[in-house]
């Protein structure tokens, strides 16, 4: 009896450690994560500042014209930053304080509490030892320290299938009509206000819910008005905030599915870029590693389970993966983000073989050996091994996008600190112009103006200031397009720009791309300009090779490894003249 106790107290600090561990890769992927896509900024952090502040840059995607962003998406956001607002009534707080505790409290912190909420689930209906690898291997995975932190639908989709999936495996063990709405819910949710595709995740489970009903069609019937019901009020409510918002009835995820299916020829998402279907291999193992291989060796593993724990994966992990990579691996225009909302079904695959692997393992080496301490030192040595080398390869990706690619969160936050001005202050951007992080980097009366530069597609335009945010929102800007063709009305003339954020790389002379940071080894201005900071950033036209790459290496050791990482400086300039 003692000996029981000793183990399940063990049990609980092990899940109280990995549930702590959790919460520390989380803030700290709040804290110094990159943005990792221009989306994220343009389409997302510029209309949330728009309706937090009043000012913000706009994509032709928000133009009523088009409307296929939502407003709803972002109004939980809106929400979570009334505390900055009032904060920053009594205190003078930098812009940029909204950015991160939007970061901790309604991304990270939702996430968090999916992840939890699937935890326990997994915990329950799949054994503690699967629980405890699925915490641990979601908290260190790549993919997910920036996945989870991204303001983008697919994100919010991302945690919305983990309490989805949640529910679904307590339903499976213990059928009960709420866990089947929660997930319907969630499922809902994640894919009416954030991604519409993340729905086809939900179909495994309808058609579970239609099998093991099929006896008793009155069950089915009064699940389906209750589910209906969830479904009709959440698109109720998106239909009244979007119509608000835009001044014009539409239905959002709608005309998200319709530009994406069905865009005409020039106008779909194929004008962005196609790629082959490696580029998903090679994305899903620079953000999983080796559990993206666990995760294929589950979903195979899962044919050959036991009856009911064969159920719980096949409808959970490995229906919903192959379905939703058969889809999006067809289509040309590929991105890291269409992944999102599977990342959390890769990683619970991936725990299902490891759950199983070391318990058939153990197994195997009592029934050989007859030895209990043989046995137990086996396990303890493959999980501490195990563990530890594949933490220290996930760390190190993850310490290695921050080194190379943070700089202009970096540099923006000087920006942030710039002095107040009474007049509008121009922050100007050329071919670094997708690296912007947010406006929320940006003062008071300091905007983000674009010059000119070899980029020749259409660069977002201004949401219209005005006291009245509907009339912001609803107003159609001039000269935008879905066709991503270059527009001149949205550069300004150089000499209008108070400041300028470049790199020192070779410019373009022949796009007239202003040369301010200058071609030098170190830093350094031209004429007429100062530098006030500079952050290296690896240069995507370099040679860089090796190790670096990919992974964090402290700088005491680089000479010792394969390192050969090329960099350039990423620069704040302010004319001389203010």
């Amino acid at each position: 009896m003692d000996g029981t106790k000793s183990i399940k107290k063990e049990s609980s600090a092990l899940a109280y450690t990995l549930l702590a561990f959790n919460v520390l890769m989380r803030l700290y992927s709040t804290l110094f994560m990159i943005i990792s896509d221009c989306d994220e900024t343009f389409n997302y952090w510029e209309p949330l500042n728009l309706l937090v502040r009043g000012f913000g840059k706009e994509t032709w995607e928000y133009s009523p014209v088009y409307a296929i962003r939502s407003y709803a998406y972002l109004i939980p956001y809106y929400i979570v930053s009334l505390p900055v607002t009032l904060l920053g009534q009594l205190v003078n707080l930098p812009p940029y304080v909204y950015f991160y505790w939007i970061r901790l409290i309604a991304l990270n912190g939702f996430n968090v509490f999916a992840e939890w909420k699937l935890f326990a689930s997994v915990s329950t209906s799949l054994g503690p030892q699967c629980a405890n690898w699925f915490i641990f291997l979601s908290s260190i995975a790549p993919g997910m320290s920036h996945g989870a932190v991204a303001l983008l639908p697919s994100s919010l989709a991302l945690a919305c299938v983990s309490l989805a999936t949640s529910y679904v495996l307590l339903y499976i063990t213990t059928p009960q009509l709420s866990s089947a709405l929660y997930a319907v819910a969630f499922f809902s949710y994640g894919g009416i206000y954030g991604w519409p595709f993340a729905l086809a995740l939900a179909i495994p489970f309808g058609f579970f819910i239609l099998a093991s009903s099929i006896q008793n069609p009155g069950n089915i019937l009064s699940f389906a008005i209750r589910a209906l019901t969830i479904v009709g009020a959440m698109t109720a409510l998106i239909v009244v905030i979007d119509s608000t918002f835009y001044k014009k009835l539409l239905l959002v995820p709608l005309n998200i599915v319709t530009y994406n299916v069905f865009g005409g020829e020039g106008e779909g998402p194929e004008i962005f870029g196609v790629e082959p279907f490696i580029y998903y291999v090679h994305n899903l193992l620079l953000n999983f590693n080796a559990t993206l291989l666990l995760a294929c060796a589950g979903c195979f593993l899962s044919f050959g389970l036991r009856s009911k724990q064969r159920i719980k994966v096949l409808v959970t992990c490995t229906f919903p993966l192959a379905i939703w990579l058969s889809v999006f691996a067809s289509q040309e225009h590929k991105e890291e983000r269409f992944l999102y909302p599977i990342y959390p079904l890769i990683v619970l695959s991936a725990s299902v073989f490891l759950s199983w692997f070391l318990s058939t393992s153990t197994s195997m080496i009592k029934s050989l050996t007859s030895s209990d301490k043989l046995t137990i030192l086996y396990k303890r040595f493959f999980v501490a091994t195990f563990a530890a080398v594949i933490a220290l390869v996930s760390i190190l990706r993850i310490m290695n996008l921050v080194e190379n690619y943070s700089a202009p969160l970096t540099v923006f936050s000087q920006v942030a600190q710039l002095p107040p001005q009474t007049t509008i202050t121009n922050v100007c951007v050329g071919r670094e112009w997708y690296h912007f992080p947010a406006s929320f980097f940006l003062p008071d009366n300091y905007r983000l103006r674009f010059v000119k530069s070899g980029f020749d597609g259409l660069l977002p335009g201004d949401f219209k200031e005005s006291s009245s945010i509907l009339e912001s929102t609803s107003n159609i800007p001039d000269d935008m397009n879905n066709k991503n063709m270059f527009s001149a009305e949205k550069v300004i003339s150089f000499e209008q720009c108070d400041y300028y954020v470049d790199n020192n790389g070779p410019i373009d002379e022949e796009s007239g791309e202003p040369s301010i940071i200058l071609h030098r080894a170190h830093p350094e201005a031209a004429g007429g300009w100062d530098i006030i900071r500079c952050e290296k950033i690896i240069d995507p036209a370099g040679k860089s090779s090796g190790i670096g790459r990919l992974l964090w290496v402290p700088a005491t050791i680089r000479k010792w490894v394969p390192y050969n990482v090329d960099y350039m400086n990423f620069c704040l300039a302010q004319k001389r003249s203010r």
